[in-house]
Parts: structure tokens; sequence; C-alpha cells
């Protein structure tokens, strides 16, 4: 491409034909593919790297080259940059089983950073949206999934869905990220710009009390938002797979005795957990099985069988099912307790 002839435009938004046109013609230009194989190598020598924060806690130092690169070339060249960039960290420093999805994560990073940057007047609120962007909807819900279908498919492990440690991390590393971000373009637009490679100047880049309302309202979101999905997630999701045996034990136990005081199971009989429901603050809903034991049967172990450990042993025999609601903790006191087995009646 003849760089004279190249668009200097900028643009409020991505969302105008001209934007995607000038975005599509950055893969013509012969230096700036040159520039996207420099980013590329230097986003792969550094992804491994990162600023200490506190114990366990980094800022990963390539995110910066990203955001660089993908303010320089675009959303167009940003996609493809990244794909190579994921794959050739992949092959150069593996880390684990290479998972094709992951490339997503990676593609959907430096297209935000694109969206917001390239060809915009870059200003500190830009680069605030961008990150949080980036921290929430990326490394935090579209990461999820992901995640989820690595663990299945690669590992044969069950994943965690509601991550509180991590999901931690990038909400309090997004202010601070931000910050960083915003000191390094202003940086580094000046040394581009003298370059030809943005037109831009970065003389809006600078730190207003806006900007800190912004920062502060979007951690707050960011907060809520997580806050309200764990206690969604908590008060709906079956807690039986995650409990201990002893915790276990202590529910067959209790819903045992009060269905025995209530003469609601008959001799040799015992309850095994299915499902667990605990509201934050409130009651725990227990479903079970009834099983009838036999001579052979391991009442130890059996004391602390969830259903599913249950329907394994031999020795037993499904009879029934049942609901309790246990109040005031796990093995509190017991209210509302049904059962129902082909032998006697729900109560």
């Amino acid at each position: 491409m003849n760089r004279a002839n190249k668009s200097t435009a900028l643009y409020a938004t991505p969302f105008s034909k001209a934007y995607w046109r000038d975005a599509a013609a950055e893969l013509r230009d012969t230096r700036m593919l040159v520039f996207a194989a420099l980013m590329i190598a230097l986003r792969v020598a550094l992804k491994s790297l990162g600023i200490p924060i506190a114990a366990d806690l980094k800022i990963n130092i390539a995110f910066f080259v990203n955001a660089f690169g993908a303010m320089v070339f675009g959303p167009v060249v940003a996609v493809i940059a990244a794909a190579i960039s994921d794959t050739l960290g992949c092959l150069l420093f593996p880390s684990g089983a290479y998972f094709f999805p992951f490339i997503f994560i990676e593609i959907a990073g430096s297209l935000i950073f694109a969206l917001f940057l390239y060809r915009a007047r870059v200003t500190a609120t830009r680069v605030i949206l961008s990150r949080f962007c980036i921290d929430f909807f990326v490394n935090i819900v579209m990461n999820t999934p992901i995640m989820w279908l690595y663990y299945k498919m690669i590992l044969g492990k069950s994943y965690l869905i509601f991550q509180l440690p991590r999901i931690i991390k990038n909400l309090a590393l997004f202010p601070l990220e931000s910050v960083l971000l915003t000191l390094f373009l202003t940086l580094m637009i000046p040394i581009a710009k003298r370059f030809g490679l943005v037109y831009d100047n970065g003389e809006n880049l600078k730190f207003q009390k806006r900007q800190i309302a912004l920062l502060v309202t979007l951690f707050a979101i960011g907060l809520a938002c997580v806050g309200g999905y764990y206690v969604y997630d908590y008060n709906t999701k079956n807690h039986a797979s995650g409990m201990a045996s002893s915790e276990v034990a202590g529910i067959n136990a209790a819903i045992g005795h009060q269905a025995g005081v209530e003469s609601l199971l008959e001799d040799g009989q015992i309850v095994a957990v299915s499902k667990v429901y605990k509201k934050l603050g409130g009651d725990t809903t227990v479903e079970f099985t009834i099983y009838q034991t036999s001579d052979a049967t391991d009442l130890s172990a059996a004391s602390s069988y969830l259903d599913k450990n249950a329907k394994k042993d031999e020795t037993l025999t499904e009879a029934g099912s049942g609901s309790a609601v246990l109040v005031k903790g796990s093995t509190g006191d017991i209210t509302a307790l049904t059962v129902n087995t082909s032998a006697q009646e729900t109560p």
C-alpha cells in the first residue's frame, strides 16, 4: 500500500464501514505487518513474565504489548495476531495439553483493545472501559465455560464454575491495570505518532475526577455482579458432591434419627443424601434416598454414603425417597420431613 494514500481518519466509534475498511487495509501495509510480527514475538516472549503485586498475584506484562499492538494495527490484524501468538505460545512454551477454544480468549482480548483504541482519540476513559471489558467479560464470563470444557474433555475432571479466587484476582487488578496501561500508552503514543503508526497524540490520556469515579463505579458494578451471582449460585446449586464425608454422615444420621422417631423408616433402612440445597442465612433443603440394608452391608461405610455411592453398593436395595428441611445448619433441627416408599404413604 502507498502510505501517502493511506487514510489518517479518526473515528468516534467502530460502527462504520470506513472504520472497518481502514482496519482491513492494514493487511496491505507491509510496515504494519512487520510491526505486527514484532508485537507477536514480544507477546509470546513476555507471556510468562509478570509484575508481582502480592502472593500468587501478578500483572502479566504481555497485556501492555497486546493493547499497544491492537491500538496500532486495528481489529482485523489484531484477531490474526492473537491467533498466531496463542498458537506459538502453546508450541514454544507449553504449560499443559493444547485446547483449541483457548484461542478465543486471546482473540477476544485483542479485539476489545482494538475496538476501543484503534483510530480513536485515546482517552483514559477508553482505556478503563477496555480493561474492564477484558477483565470482566473475557477473563471471568467467557473464560469460565471454556475452562469447564477443558477440564471435562481434556483432564476428565469437574470444574468449579464459580472460582472466587480467580474472580477476585481479576476484579482486584482491574483498577491498577487500568492506571498502568494509561501511563504506558501516555509514553508510547507520542513515539508511535512520530513513526506514523497512529494519528492521535494521546493528549487526552489524563486522569481526572470523572475517570477516578468511573474506575470506582465499574469496580463496584463488578463486585455487585459477582456478589449477586455468588448468592444465586450458592442458593440454587446442589452442594452434595462438595461436602466432606463427615458432613454427609452427619446429615444422614440426623435425618435417619428423626425419621426413626416419627416411624417413617422400617427396620434395617438407612438414608443416603442425594441433593443438598443451601440458602445463605437460611435453611438447608435435603433430598435423600432410602435403602434397605442386608447382613452383608458395611454400616460404617454406608453411614457416609451419598446416593451415587449407595447405588454402587450391591448390598443395598432402594426402598424409597424423601426430603427434609434442616434449620440453622446442615445438621440442625429438622422440619418438613417427608418420606415416600412403596410400603407406606407420605405423612
